[in-house]
């Protein structure tokens, strides 16, 4: 028998030692690997105190069934609350990593939160500093418990007070951490039976209170005053452990720190006053051995500060004794400050915003993507993007400087370097910089096609009556030189006069240009010649078509002078600039934006800002890229390569009140075109386009607006995001709603990804020569000075040329000349 037992003692201390190395080594991991997220409440944040017990049993589920007594010590969750860098006091909350499913379930009790990281914006802990600190222990036993104080008024607001008094930009801090410990069915009951069990022990009437609790039989009377004792103290035990709330194991840490000696004692006296709203039958007290007029012996003792700030920094849970609370006692601990709290040192959003849809694509560089940003989870965030099949036609508002560029680069480079085709407008020449510097690549630069009039040494040229290979093309550039006056002069159908004059002189050079040389094909800068020339004008009669020759035969000298000064003086200002005269002013023409179109080409085009010459020249471009989308209707579906437009400051397109922006950009979809506009204000759109804009959008995003337009963006959203939130959103943040699978979503908020870290390829300014070079080669550009010196002369090479071929004699053999192109 002797063997045995030793045999038997020895099995079971190695078993014990297993089961004690085991628990270390859980708790150990346990405390490795758990996560802090910041419950960040709306303005109007109220939730009831149905909502906060649901939001406790949500937390109650983070302890794990199996294997829970192993790493119970490292299960707990914690409530803190602490200081930002900015003094703000923030409500953390921090858990095993995972119970991130038991997090999120819990949150959706409250309506008006958000969770977010927060850690860059928590201080890291300062050495060499006065520090304070405290532990809060149950006064009496569990069964007693403390007063539900609720959460109106809020009890945050008394530690919100005492975290404003400090001073955060000398380096004082404040945390508050409450462990809860999740109490188990079983540890329920085991608790009910031990509390009857030492009854008699506490006090001689106990034993009949808990036997009521518990149905127990009575035996024996009692006094009056036994009754009344009784009842109260069975009203307190009821609160404790009859009520179907979760209950918590707790443990509460204070501590403060403040370079200022005597400071962080005076802030965590401030924080533990903040605690005394919860005494009642029970309360809060501090841990230690008071010495009367002598000292306290508390946490602070070098025999227990080292264990108080390891289980501070860990969220190890080992109180010296086990306390129960119920969810109903600590309430208002359970839920971040509520509206009901006063204090203006409160971390908490803009509003209400909802949840990003789960079936948003995680962008990784997939050439089916397009990125829109950042968005957070309550698994941590992640970049997404909107599937390319779903994006038609995009609108992002947004005041100046606050991401709205900076979401456009990140989308354009995407797209250009994978395969798409692509043009940005700028009207600055910031973008088209830094677009550039991404776009080195040898096999990227062959593709890049640059209009730039910042640039006043070289240009391309572009002739809007470039010699057209069919009519079709023709009409297009008649409709494209007629649109963009009538946007940039802000001409509607009262100003009948003008666009027909302006109709008339761009067929009158388009048939023109079919007749003559391609070296003598006519450029914008021949509309005044051939409004205010008669001999010019004369000359060019026989060559034009018969309803026009009809107009300036018959009509057109019945209009007064002033008739043409609209026009002529809009284009004498083009060629008063050198850079605009270069580009427009050639008759050969090596851009063109079909071309682009079908190539896949990369177009970086910056008309300037400013002026109306600028608008002009920047409304020649849209609406060349518009009409020339509108030929690809003689294309088969399959062969309509998508071509994605990044317009900014679109109002600058949008002046004609006829709507023909938004017209084109209805019809222009269907043949492959993909626009993505950007402004500042939606209220500065016509109404057309703005009616386009928001039924026929695929992608509606915004940062922050005035309060106008904010309520009415929040308006097309159905009031699902207040104007109130879209006017305080902070800068590269974004709401917006999507289209996913032909499904629109509800909007959702988004942060801003810099261009440096979605695409972080940029190269030195010897490869960005080396683009120049690919886009001057590709665009055959040349010296300004000797394009415009060819300018000047080239009414009087086209005169002496009609002079020269008179219809009826070479006329003829001229047309027979000139070969057709295509575009």
């Amino acid at each position: 028998m002797r063997p045995v037992a030793v045999s038997l003692a020895v099995a079971t201390v190695i078993l014990a030692c297993l089961l004690v190395g085991g628990r270390l080594v859980a708790v150990r991991r346990g405390l490795g690997d758990r996560v802090r997220v910041a419950v960040v409440p709306a303005p109007s944040f109220d939730p009831s105190e149905e909502a906060v017990v649901r939001f406790a049993s949500g937390l109650s589920r983070s302890r794990r069934a199996v294997r829970g007594l192993l790493d119970a010590p490292a299960s707990a969750v914690r409530v803190e609350l602490a200081t930002t860098a900015d003094g703000d006091l923030a409500y953390v909350l921090e858990l095993p990593r995972r119970a991130r499913g038991a997090l999120a379930a819990a949150a959706a009790a409250y309506s008006d939160i958000q969770l977010r990281d927060l850690s860059d914006e928590l201080p890291s802990p300062v050495e060499g500093v006065g520090v304070a600190r405290a532990e809060l222990v149950l006064a009496g036993p569990s069964s007693s418990p403390l007063r539900a104080v609720g959460i109106d008024p809020d009890p945050l607001a008394g530690i919100a007070a005492a975290v404003g008094a400090l001073r955060c930009d000398d380096g004082e801090t404040a945390t508050v951490c409450v462990d809860l410990l999740a109490v188990t069915p079983g540890q329920r009951r085991r608790l009910q039976r031990r509390l009857l069990r030492n009854a008699p022990k506490t006090r001689p009437d106990a034993a009949g209170q808990l036997g009521e609790l518990v149905d127990l039989p009575k035996s024996g009377p009692a006094s009056a005053g036994e009754l009344v004792q009784r009842r109260v103290d069975r009203q307190a035990l009821a609160a404790k452990l009859a009520t179907p709330q979760p209950l918590f194991w707790i443990q509460l840490l204070v501590k403060t720190t403040s370079p200022t000696p005597g400071q962080a004692k005076e802030a965590l006296a401030g924080l533990l006053a903040a605690f005394d709203v919860f005494a009642g039958d029970n309360h809060l007290r501090v841990r230690g051995l008071r010495i009367p007029g002598l000292a306290f012996l508390g946490s602070d003792l070098p025999g227990l500060r080292r264990r108080f700030d390891r289980r501070l920094a860990s969220g190890l849970f080992s109180p010296p004794r086990r306390r129960v609370v119920s969810a109903g006692e600590i309430a208002g601990l359970l839920k971040p400050p509520t509206t009901h709290c006063p204090a203006g040192n409160v971390v908490r959003s803009i509003g209400t915003i909802p949840p990003p849809p789960g079936r948003l694509p995680t962008f990784r560089g997939q050439r089916s993507l397009l990125p829109l940003g950042r968005v957070e989870t309550d698994r941590g965030d992640r970049l997404v993007g909107v599937p390319l099949a779903d994006t038609f036609f995009s609108y992002m508002a947004g005041r100046s400087r606050w991401g709205k560029t900076e979401t456009a680069i990140g989308q354009f480079l995407h797209l250009a370097k994978a395969g798409h085709g692509c043009f940005f407008l700028d009207p600055h020449e910031d973008a088209i910089r830094k677009i550039k510097a991404h776009l080195t690549d040898p096999d990227i630069r062959d593709r890049v096609v640059e209009i730039n009039l910042a640039n006043t040494d070289r240009q391309t040229a572009w002739n809007l009556f470039a010699p057209p290979a069919d009519d079709a093309q023709a009409q297009r550039q008649v409709d494209a030189v007629v649109d963009a006056f009538a946007s940039t002069l802000r001409w509607d159908e009262t100003n009948n006069r003008a666009l027909n004059l302006t109709t008339q002189a761009a067929q009158a050079l388009v048939a023109l240009a079919r007749q003559l040389p391609p070296s003598l094909a006519p450029t914008v800068f021949q509309i005044p010649t051939l409004l205010s020339d008669p001999q010019w004008r004369a000359a060019a009669l026989p060559l034009m078509s018969t309803p026009t020759r009809q107009f300036f035969t018959d009509r057109f000298p019945r209009l007064s002078e002033e008739a043409i000064t609209p026009v002529t003086n809009l284009i004498d200002r083009l060629r008063a600039a050198p850079n605009v005269a270069a580009l427009l002013g050639a008759p050969t023409a090596s851009y063109d934006i079909r071309t682009a179109m079908d190539a896949g080409h990369i177009v970086l085009a910056c008309p300037g800002s400013g002026s109306t010459r600028d608008r002009l020249v920047a409304n020649f471009l849209v609406y060349d890229l518009l009409h020339a989308a509108k030929t690809r209707a003689a294309l088969d579906p399959e062969r309509r390569r998508p071509f994605y437009a990044f317009l900014d400051e679109v109002q600058t397109y949008d002046g004609a009140s006829s709507g023909n922006l938004a017209a084109l950009l209805e019809q222009t979809a269907k043949y492959g075109l993909r626009a993505l506009l950007f402004n500042q204000n939606p209220e500065r759109l016509t109404p057309a386009t703005l009616n386009a804009v928001t039924t026929n959008r695929s992608h509606l995003l915004t940062t922050a607006l005035n309060a106008k337009a904010a309520g009415l963006i929040a308006r097309e959203w159905g009031k699902t995001v207040a104007p109130e939130v879209i006017a305080s959103l902070e800068r590269y943040t974004t709401i917006g709603s999507v289209t996913l699978a032909g499904e629109i979503t509800p909007p959702f908020l988004i942060h801003g990804v810099p261009v440096e870290e979605l695409h972080p390829d940029t190269d030195g300014p010897d490869r960005i020569d080396a683009l120049d070079d690919a886009i001057a080669a590709r665009t055959a550009t040349r010296p300004v000075g000797e394009t415009v010196a060819a300018v000047d002369g080239h009414d009087q090479r086209i005169l002496d040329h009609l002079h020269q071929h008179r219809p009826g004699q070479t006329a003829v053999a001229t047309r027979q000349a000139i070969p057709t192109r295509r575009p």
